[in-house]
């Protein structure tokens, strides 16, 4: 296998899904109509205007490894195909030929047994959306089933909040834990954050946490991981964990260090199945977990879902940029995404160039951690403002100007655009899918098939241009 830099080399900067709806095949270019001949008209006729029909709507490519991908991916998570529907049309990327060039290069040389690592990974940031693990599990399932099955990537290490879901993994632990990242108003780890932005911390003897498998719509089985690292934070008064799988101890782990050093622990396995991921506090300090990260052998896409709800791009400039940075670096990425602005709109004390600023910073931390890779922004839903006294849902104006902000900064920091909203149906459309059972009732959020339409277009966008060849 060629080396990654060699391999990769001519990939731009740069990304943080159906069957039965994905469009028709493009048909062939009609044949070229002959020369046109003058018509004679009498004395005082006037011509009848030229009408030009409208540019036809754009479609998805179809092949026989896309049809199987989406009906793989809807089958588990839907139960069957999902139906066609005129509401949730396809929509392409903008620039996406030139911004995700790197990344469908990644894709070839892993079809061709050429990828250095045997891996294409894909980082996905952003707020609640990406949290859910609807879409971007859409993602990891048509990619991998396409592709090759990478394994899990990267997922908390115990639940951020009550409804925490991963699409892979199920996770459960005691009480005594608690969460930092940095939308919250107080931080007690100082942005040591590691690759998601968030951590889970507990002192209390006994309190555990699990990650185990076994969820009914996983498209890629945890008992197939066969590299599995912990990562976690050493620092001053740190205390000391076990690490378990299934029944048998592995082993006591300190975490007490002269400063606050992010680590990783390889966990060994045995052959066969892996069994649950337990860890168990011993009582004589804090301990505090970052993640963990599930990998196969076998060569395949991962997808890393790395959402946190409620959160704003800006809170990434809060995590500690080198050992972020270096987190980002170890995942080689191929692809990354940034899914923000539903929370921005509604910042109305903060003035716009703040955001447009913030946003700026952003994108040259990710491409300065990732330079190979390519990149897209997936741009907000449409997120109306209800009326206290009429309860009627309006235009958010900061909202329109948060879109064209995204649009502008990728177009000239070399990345894509999904014009979430556009695709949607533009400014109102929320109300439709609100009746159309695609979105919630407090018209931010979308439902599971929202969600499900959403990775499915989202895929057919991304591989556009790869499978045309």
């Amino acid at each position: 296998m060629l080396p990654r830099s060699l391999a990769r080399s001519k990939g731009a900067l740069g990304f943080a899904l159906t069957l039965c709806s994905c469009g028709a095949k493009p048909s062939a270019e009609p044949a070229p109509a002959g020369p046109a001949t003058a018509v004679p008209q009498a004395a005082g006729e006037t011509a009848p205007p030229v009408v030009t029909p409208p540019p036809p709507e754009p479609t998805a490519i179809e092949n026989d490894a896309s049809r199987a991908a989406h009906l793989h991916v809807q089958t588990r998570a839907a139960g069957s195909a999902l139906p066609a529907r005129d509401d949730v049309p396809y929509q392409p990327i903008e620039r996406a030929k030139a911004a995700l060039q790197h990344f469908h290069t990644a894709l070839r040389e892993l079809e061709g047994g050429r990828d250095a690592d045997g891996k294409v990974r894909v980082l996905v940031y952003g707020s609640s959306s990406v949290a859910v693990d609807r879409y971007t599990g859409y993602l990891r399932g048509y990619l991998q089933q396409r592709f090759g099955d990478g394994g899990i990537g990267f997922v908390a290490a115990a639940p951020l909040w009550r409804w925490h879901r991963h699409n892979e993994v199920a996770l459960t632990s005691t009480k005594g834990w608690s969460t930092e990242h940095a939308q919250k108003k107080t931080t007690h780890l100082g942005g040591h954050l590691g690759l998601l932005g968030a951590a889970t911390y507990a002192k209390r003897k006994r309190s555990s946490t699990i990650i185990r498998g076994g969820t009914p719509e996983s498209f890629t089985d945890y008992t197939d991981s066969d590299r599995v690292t912990l990562h976690y934070l050493e620092q001053p008064k740190g205390g000391r964990f076990t690490v378990e799988l299934g029944d048998r101890k592995l082993r006591t782990v300190p975490t007490r260090g002269n400063a606050v050093v992010a680590k990783q622990l390889e966990v060994p396995k045995r052959d066969g199945p892996l069994p649950p991921l337990h860890v168990v506090l011993q009582g004589d300090g804090e301990v505090a977990l970052l993640g963990a990260s599930f990998e196969r052998d076998e060569p395949g896409v991962v997808v890393d879902a790395l959402g946190i709800g409620g959160t704003r791009a800006a809170n990434m400039l809060a995590w500690d940029e080198p050992e972020w940075a270096t987190a980002v670096a170890a995942r080689t990425a191929d692809l990354w995404v940034l899914a923000y602005g539903a929370n921005e709109c509604i910042d109305e004390d903060e003035d716009i160039e703040v955001y447009r600023n913030n946003l700026q910073r952003v994108l040259l931390r990710l491409h300065t951690a990732a330079p190979d890779a390519s990149c897209v922004l997936v741009g907000p839903v449409d997120f109306p403002v209800q009326d206290p006294e009429t309860q009627l849902w309006g235009p958010r104006a900061r909202l329109s100007q948060i879109i064209e902000i995204q649009r502008e900064l990728a177009g000239t920091q070399g990345c894509g655009f999904f014009d979430t909203r556009a695709w949607m149906g533009g400014e109102g459309s929320m109300d439709r899918w609100v009746v159309a059972e695609l979105a919630k009732a407090d018209h931010l959020h979308f439902t599971k098939l929202g969600y499900l339409h959403l990775g499915r277009v989202l895929a057919d966008a991304l591989m556009y241009d790869l499978d045309a060849g």
